[in-house]
């Protein structure tokens, strides 16, 4: 840690600091000097080598100094030995040069700085230029000496340090403004540049980098002698700046940007203009147009050596030097800085922020300093500043559009350059989107966005805009919806859907702050990717708040409204409204302005008429175009944003807007459907509902009466049960109290309309929807359910068991009169074939079970189930209707209605007294599915009989003896192979077979011989399948013993 002069470093006397130091580089010192002058004799390479390591000792001592420690005497000692090596010149290897100059380095930074003596500071100029020089800066086809980039790098930072130490002592930097030393200057220069531009050792390009900035802005400083190296090295940052000729490190681009723009803000400065004159002779003005035209560090050298010749005496130097800037000069120098300028310009989109902000810098700084001298510029510069506003790296962004902002507030000149650049970008908007090329397409956008940005900034009138802005967006912009692959196929709504909705798997959506969910951005023709689309209405949201936003709000309007305009006029008048209605929105959030509101207020109206009258033109067509689609997708931005604007106050439209946005939430569009979906999320955020199923249940009327109506007028199709399914799922169960007249409905529906396939699918769709609803609500409830007991291995019974059993004897006498009714299968196949005397004792059962329902106990018995009554028999309805339908010819509404039971029964089950009866109910066409032709429907069938054996247990005792044949007839033969994949139709039938089965052992009692059966079935599966086995082995775990070992 340093501490100033006088105090102690670390509790040590500085006295006895530099005491203690001046004993170690004596140590170093005094053999070094002995070695310097030996070389000069015997240059071996054992003295070679003792020199590096006593270079590299001296190196790491000078660094572990304090700072407070140094001092010129000090400084003065250890370039004693220095001074005899630099004597030696060529004779030194690349690594003792290189060394050499780190000391040199340190001594400069460290002891000298300020206090060097002035031709001391010149010399070290010379020596360290001809260390570093390899001759190509006079010559790039011939090296005089290889010269490492450690070395350069070496010399690069040794130069650094004597040019601050310049710049900071007045006699050093007389120096190097004297006109003696230009040409050795020129020299320096040329060799400096050429290591910035050949090098590719990255800190040696900064050191470079570094030492010209340092050298010409703090030591020269003066603009007619920066005018004369300008041609040279402005041409060699140029190319260091342009890719295809050199790819720097980013940093080095930094560097090199930010040089030139010093360069040129010194060579060429707004307060210099006045002592220009013009040039005496056409002499001057050919050298300088000569200079203006050389491209290198070497012409830049030679045009300073003969003019150095053309002159016999240094003052005549020093004024030629002076008077080398005129009006002619200007004038070419104009022309050569603009071409220079695009190199620097393609750079904005550099991948790195850091040369992003220096081409900020270098065109703000320019327009600063330079305003009139380049004023061939200043629309580069600014166009560049406008491009910058809306970079990605927010503090680029920031500063370029804040530096305009403010430069340009109070500057004509400039306000009449952005309303020019604005002008021209709107009137070349329709060329510019029918281009290719997407990237001008997006620097436009940008360019258009910023600077009508910065003309609402500075509050000024955009009325040469008006008349052409409407029509421009009209002739340019054509919205399309994305030809997506994304379509839904299915005509019925499943959960699946819904939670692709809310989770964005169809569209990728975001979720704002405030619970709001952002549209995706439409689709416009000729724009392909990126955010172009994105800048577009960000435009139109900036022109709603402008002075002049009134006007082509109407505009817009208007042609949306006119029926003569075509349709893609009115479709995209309507989106330029929308956008500019969201923009006056957004700017009231943060001002207020009563003017506004009223503007709002009237809009809102417009947009909810307006928008209504599109939906419900398109609400129920599945096959619209693309153009159509745009339309549906606009409307519903325009609901969105009306419900935002109005707030509480869109209650009272929620009336006419519920169905037409649920029936699109049911379209097959991707697009239309995750667009419907955000909007009705906004609009229950808007109406301050906490949650979509909130606002669905406290206006599920309209909804229902608006069905209804459709329903008993015959107005059915397809989409009617889609959308009730949407209802359903989106609301929760929270809807389905409201559904008894529905669901009475749907019966009677499905009675009449049985023959319809994709009307009865759909509609199963909606119950099962209830059962799902039902399920999920009361998911703990179903959970807590207990398991039946374990069966036992058949065999003797314990007493408690007996007991049991005898106790639950008629319930197994009317058990044995039921299952003699499934013996024989009907001749069609859907039910059973019933002889007299078997119709007889059908008779007897059903007078039976009629008789207890008649004829209830005095005493209800109360409810038990945790689901609510009402709940539970809408449940129980809809599964017992699947029996009516199992035969259906439609696969995928069998497999729909076994799901369907599948997904009721934890429901179900939570009455066991209601359970048992619909099963009984269901078993037989159940049943009949396990010879089902197509192998799902198997699949299908054995996981309800699974749940009816977990869910009733000994229940289905007989039952299962009874369908066990045909479920061993099921189960294959031998393992799946791995191969055919577990999707494969052995697999899935193996699968189903074997969880059945599993299920059926632990739940269900068995007998003894059904027990063998079994167990001979599953025997070659029992050592792949732990689940099997173990079960089995509750049952008999002596019998799966022997299997195993007999």
């Amino acid at each position: 840690m340093a501490s100033s002069d006088g105090e102690a470093h670390d509790g040590i006397d500085p006295e006895k600091a530099r005491s203690d130091v001046f004993q170690r580089l004596k140590t170093i010192c005094v053999p070094l000097s002995q070695l310097a002058l030996t070389l000069t004799r015997d240059a071996n390479a054992e003295n070679r080598f003792k020199i590096v390591n006593g270079l590299e000792d001296l190196a790491h001592t000078l660094n572990t100094i304090p700072p407070e420690v140094y001092s010129a005497q000090l400084g003065d000692y250890v370039f004693f030995p220095l001074s005899h090596l630099l004597r030696l010149g060529e004779k030194l290897d690349d690594r003792t040069t290189e060394l050499v100059l780190q000391n040199l380095e340190l001594l400069i930074r460290n002891t000298w700085g300020k206090n060097l003596n002035p031709e001391l500071g010149k010399q070290m100029c010379i020596l360290i230029t001809f260390f570093i020089d390899d001759g190509t800066a006079s010559d790039p086809t011939r090296s005089t000496k290889s010269v490492s980039d450690e070395t350069k790098r070496a010399g690069s930072r040794a130069l650094l340090q004597l040019f601050k130490a310049a710049s900071v002592s007045k006699g050093l930097r007389d120096v190097f403004k004297d006109g003696d030393i230009i040409p050795t200057l020129a020299h320096t220069i040329a060799v400096v540049v050429k290591i910035l531009m050949d090098s590719d050792d990255v800190d040696c390009e900064l050191a470079a980098a570094d030492c010209l900035r340092v050298l010409f802005i703090s030591v020269i400083g003066h603009g007619d002698i920066i005018a004369t190296f300008l041609p040279g090295v402005s041409s060699t940052l140029c190319r260091i700046i342009t890719p295809s000729i050199k790819r720097a490190h980013f940093k080095v681009l930094a560097k090199c940007v930010e040089l030139l723009a010093l360069l040129l803000a010194h060579a060429v400065p707004d307060d210099d203009l006045d002592y220009i004159r013009d040039s005496d002779g056409s002499e001057s003005i050919a050298d300088s147009s000569a200079a203006m035209a050389e491209s290198s560090s070497v012409a830049m050298s030679r045009h300073i050596s003969g003019e150095e010749e053309s002159n016999s005496s240094g003052n005549s130097e020093r004024v030629r030097v002076k008077s080398l800037r005129s009006k002619a000069w200007i004038e070419a120098t104009r022309h050569q800085v603009k071409l220079a300028l695009d190199p620097v310009t393609r750079l904005r989109t550099h991948q790195r922020p850091e040369v992003r902000m220096e081409v900020r810098n270098f065109c703000a700084r320019l327009l600063q300093t330079c305003f009139k001298a380049l004023e061939n510029c200043r629309s580069v510069f600014l166009i560049t500043l406008i491009f910058l506003s809306s970079d990605s790296d927010y503090d680029v962004s920031f500063e370029s559009f804040d530096f305009i902002r403010n430069f340009g507030r109070d500057n004509e000149e400039v306000i009449d350059l952005v309303k020019e650049g604005v002008y021209s970008w709107m009137n070349g908007l329709q060329r510019t989107l029918s281009m290719q090329d997407e990237p001008r397409k997006t620097a436009l956008l940008l360019e258009l966005k910023v600077g009508i940005d910065l003309l609402i900034d500075w509050d000024l009138d955009m009325a040469f805009l008006q008349e052409s802005f409407v029509s421009n967006f009209l002739s340019a912009v054509s919205l399309t919806a994305s030809e997506s692959p994304k379509i839904v196929a299915s005509d019925v709504i499943t959960s699946s859907d819904i939670v692709a909705l809310q989770h964005g798997a169809l569209i990728e959506i975001s979720r704002l702050e405030d619970g709001r969910m952002a549209f995706p951005s439409l689709d416009i023709q000729r724009i392909i990717g990126g955010n172009a689309t994105e800048y577009l209405e960000q435009i139109l949201e900036n022109v709603g708040i402008s002075t002049n936003g009134r006007k082509i709000l109407n505009d817009c309007i208007r042609i949306a409204s006119d029926s003569e305009n075509s349709l893609q006029d009115q479709q995209v008048a309507y989106w330029m409204y929308v956008h500019m209605v969201n923009g006056v929105r957004k700017s009231i959030e943060i001002f207020e302005d009563d003017s506004s509101r009223q503007l709002l207020s009237q809009s809102a109206e417009n947009l909810n008429d307006t928008s209504l009258a599109l939906i419900q033109a398109y609400m129920d067509n599945d096959d619209m175009s693309p153009a159509d689609t745009s339309a549906v997708l606009v409307s519903l931005e325009a609901l969105s944003l009306s419900a935002e604007i109005m707030g509480v106050d869109f209650k009272l439209s929620l009336m006419d807007i519920m169905y037409p946005v649920l029936n699109l939430i049911a379209s097959r569009s991707a697009q239309i459907r995750q667009h419907a979906y955000i909007a009705l999320n906004n609009i229950a955020m808007a109406t301050h509902y906490l949650s979509m199923s909130e606002l669905l249940v406290d206006n599920v009327d309209y909804v229902l009466d608006s069905i209804s109506l459709r329903i008993n007028t015959l107005d059915i199709s397809p989409r009617t049960p889609k959308i009730l399914s949407v209802l359903i799922r989106l609301a929760g169960s929270s809807s389905i109290p409201y559904l008894d007249d529905i669901i009475a409905s749907i019966f009677q529906l499905l009675d009449n309309y049985h023959g319809y396939f994709r009307l009865v699918e759909g509609f199963f769709e909606v119950l099962k929807a209830v059962v799902e609803e039902t399920s999920i609500t009361y998911l703990t409830a179903t959970l807590s359910i207990e398991n039946k007991p374990r069966s036992k291995r058949p065999g003797i019974w314990d007493l408690e068991t007996l007991l049991t059993d005898i106790q639950r004897k008629p319930e197994f006498v009317l058990d044995e009169k039921e299952n003699r009714l499934l013996e024989e299968k009907d001749e069609d196949g859907s039910g059973l074939k019933l002889s007299e005397k078997k119709a007889s004792e059908k008779d007897e059962l059903d007078r039976e079970l009629a008789e207890r329902d008649t004829h209830p106990p005095e005493t209800p018995e109360p409810w038990t189930s945790p689901v609510p009554k009402p709940w539970y028999i809408i449940v129980k309805r809809i599964a017992n209707l699947t029996k009516y339908y199992l035969s259906h010819e439609s696969s995928s509404l069998r497999y729909q209605l076994l799901d369907l039971l599948h997904t009721g029964m934890p429901i179900l089950a939570t009455s066991e007294k209601e359970l048992l009866p619909l099963i009984s109910d269901t078993w037989p066409p159940i049943v009949h599915r396990l010879s089902d032709p197509e192998f799902h429907i198997i699949v299908a069938a054995l996981g309800v009989i699974s749940d009816y054996s977990k869910y009733s247990g000994d229940f289905m005792a007989s039952r299962i003896e009874q369908v066990w044949p045909t479920i061993r007839s099921i189960l294959p033969r031998e393992l799946p192979r791995e191969r055919e994949g577990r999707f494969s139709r052995p697999a899935q039938l193996y699968n189903a077979a074997t969880d059945c089965i599993c299920t059926i052992v632990r739940h269900t009692r068995l007998k003894e011989e059904t027990f063998k059966s079994v167990l001979e079935s599953v025997a070659p599966f029992l050592r792949y399948n732990n689940d099997l086995r173990q079960a089995m082995s509750e049952i008999s775990s002596d019998a799966v013993w022997l299997y195993f070992n007999v």
